[in-house]
């Protein structure tokens, strides 16, 4: 009979393992989960560096996990299908939500549990949705004859129970509008817990699979990141790594509009022990406009390319290859005309394009319109980049924005020569230009096409910048990868239990004083702690906004033991250009760790004072 796990702790061999077993453990090394949304058969830079991470924790010695939340019928089949083409290790599982809760069942109710009742619909005939391994039930949907979009999803264990309900309803008190319940099952398909959004039902079940074992967690996904920065663990330290820009493309770094993914994490950049940059520019960027308030790390992604310098003889002259997705932000239809510009001038150059994406068939086009179909050739999803890598001279890459690519450390880690056009954040990180690779100006062809015919006809300089190039990825290799990541998860902990410390102190509002230039004195106190402080702020700015621009950082006017004062200036609301109320918290820093705390009246005031429209002084 199948058990309940809840615990990192305790895997059951009659289920899927939950974490890795290193050959070689590392001593007092904590689980270490990488989680994401889902893992499919093909997938971006993304999965592959969160997949990579894992194997590299695991090679490392360190127990490790790929977590993934999507309800997925064909999940053993594409697990299988990575293992088979190499993708994946059959070391390090994937661990998913709904495969867990079919292979384990939930904790007993609480005492006071009463669920929903949700049958009091009248539904529809269902669809079914069969795992495609061995056909048995995944999951059967209803919708409803109503106005409202009504809806009812089922999903099933192999033995045929029930194991999750997600259904939206009409609401009791008001049946013009809808509610979420998800409900968890029993053996007997009952339910024993119940949710009210899918993102409680995520949190629970991260908690469930941590149970008391302490872990670190990092969420590659924006999309898990955005239910996941309000998850709290005990035993837990949580990052976040920034695999893009965090500002919308074309936009600039310190006024321009964020990414929308990336904004709600932002918001809640203080809910995370640590943010990860994949380069330093981008760390910059961000705490220029953000502040420091948030723990932040640097560390690039690994690369890891031949042990010894690829032999000369193999690579083409003239031989490029360009890698990514084909969608709009890559602009590959820009590298197509930059290899027809090369090709106008006389140079016999080729160009292989590695990926896919919705804008293939517009590129196949573009490459027939121009007469390149002998030059051009689209290869899609390659199990073996590297071969191509150590074939090519150069990678070509026309990206709007980056994170830091992955295709050029890999080109770098196997000679290849990256041109890459000098856009925010990552190219400029990782290529010294002329020395280990060519920036381009961002969108001057003619610059990227002059540097290739240069490349083609001085053999010297191909082989002397592929050279240092190659020696360089060594600061991105594996090992000094995993060794950066584990600082970062180690220095997150101890932030983590000095910032819990710093939490305990709670300063409030004592007196507020109208001084005769206008402006407001504040006086604040707190209990003496056992933990001395290095600096206390206040800190105003405009409620809901997150923009440094936008906050004013006050120094105390008076400091002791257990007590501070500080000065309001009387033009703080022209000073903050926001129609927002102003929102007062204190900071708090020890060392690297800091707290931001919410001012506050002491506990038991009950009287609110506040200015009516005429200037008057009332209660509420």
């Amino acid at each position: 009979m199948k058990v309940a796990v809840t615990s990192l702790e305790n895997p059951s061999s009659a289920v899927s393992p939950l974490i890795s077993a290193p050959g070689n453990p590392r001593p007092k090394a904590l689980p270490t989960l990488m989680v994401t949304w889902t893992v499919e058969e093909q997938f971006g830079g993304m999965t592959a560096m969160c997949i990579k991470r894992a194997q590299i924790f695991h090679d490392s010695g360190v127990p490790s996990a790929v977590v993934t939340f999507a309800p997925e019928p064909d999940l053993a089949r594409i697990r299988a299908a990575l293992i088979e083409t190499g993708k994946l290790s059959t070391d390090v599982p994937i661990v998913n939500m709904h495969e867990f809760y079919d292979q384990n069942y939930p904790g007993k109710p609480s005492p006071d549990f009463k669920a929903v009742n949700l049958d009091s619909v009248s539904w529809t005939e269902p669809q079914d949705t069969f795992r495609t391994t061995d056909q048995s039930l995944f999951s059967r949907e209803f919708t409803a004859e109503s106005p409202l979009a009504l809806r009812r999803k089922e999903y099933f264990r192999h033995d045929g129970s029930l194991y999750l309900i997600d259904c939206t309803v009409p609401q009791i008190k008001d049946p013009s509008k809808t509610k979420r319940i998800l409900q968890l099952c029993d053996p007997v398909s009952a339910p024993v817990a119940e949710f009210t959004s899918a993102a409680k039902l995520y949190r629970h079940w991260l908690s469930e699979l941590v149970g008391t074992t302490d872990t670190n967690v990092i969420v590659d996904s924006k999309y898990s990141a955005g239910f996941l920065g309000l998850w709290k663990h005990p035993g837990a330290v949580k990052l976040y790594p920034f695999h893009s820009t965090h500002i919308a493309p074309g936009e600039d770094t310190l006024t321009g509009n964020l990414s929308k993914a990336h904004a709600p994490i932002i918001e809640q950049r203080h809910e995370w022990d640590g943010l990860v940059f994949l380069t330093k520019s981008q760390q910059s960027a961000f705490t220029q406009r953000f502040g420091d308030d948030a723990h932040s790390y640097v560390i690039g992604n690994p690369s890891q390319g031949p042990a010894s310098y690829p032999p000369a003889d193999k690579r083409q002259a003239g031989k490029i290859v360009c890698i990514g997705r084909l969608t709009g932000g890559k602009n590959v239809d820009e590298v197509i005309n930059i290899i027809d510009l090369v090709r106008r001038s006389g140079e016999a150059v080729s160009l292989d394009i590695i990926g896919d994406g919705t804008q293939r068939k517009a590129l196949e086009a573009q490459v027939q319109e121009l007469g390149l179909n002998g030059s051009v050739k689209f290869l899609g999803h390659v199990n073996s980049v590297a071969e191509h890598l150590e074939q090519a001279s150069m990678l070509l890459l026309c990206s709007s924005y980056e994170g830091q690519s992955l295709a050029i450390l890999e080109a770098q880690a196997h000679g290849c020569i990256p041109i890459a056009y000098d856009v925010d954040f990552g190219p400029r990180d990782v290529i010294e230009n002329g020395v280990s690779g060519f920036l381009v100006p961002f969108k001057d062809p003619n610059s990227a096409a002059s540097i290739i015919q240069r490349l083609v006809n001085d053999e010297q300089l191909r082989a002397t910048v592929s050279h240092t190039a190659f020696v360089r990825a060594e600061d991105f290799n594996e090992k000094s990868t995993f060794n950066r990541w584990h600082q970062a998860l180690t220095s997150a902990r101890e932030g983590q239990m000095l910032t819990t410390l710093l939490s305990e102190i709670k300063p409030v509002l004592t007196s507020m004083t109208f001084l005769a230039n206008g402006a407001i004195k504040i006086s604040l106190e707190w209990e003496e702690q056992q933990l001395d402080f290095d600096s206390l702020q206040l800190l105003v700015e405009p409620r809901g906004t997150s923009s440094l621009e936008n906050r004013v950082v006050i120094d105390p006017s008076a400091l002791s033991n257990g007590s501070a004062s500080f000065s309001i200036p009387s033009d703080i609301r022209t000073t903050i250009a926001a129609k927002e109320p102003l929102d007062l918290s204190v900071r708090l820093r020890s060392g690297d760790a800091q707290a931001v705390l919410r001012l506050g009246a002491p506990k038991g005031q009950m009287l609110q004072p506040y200015l009516t429209a005429y200037g008057n002084l009332s209660f509420k």
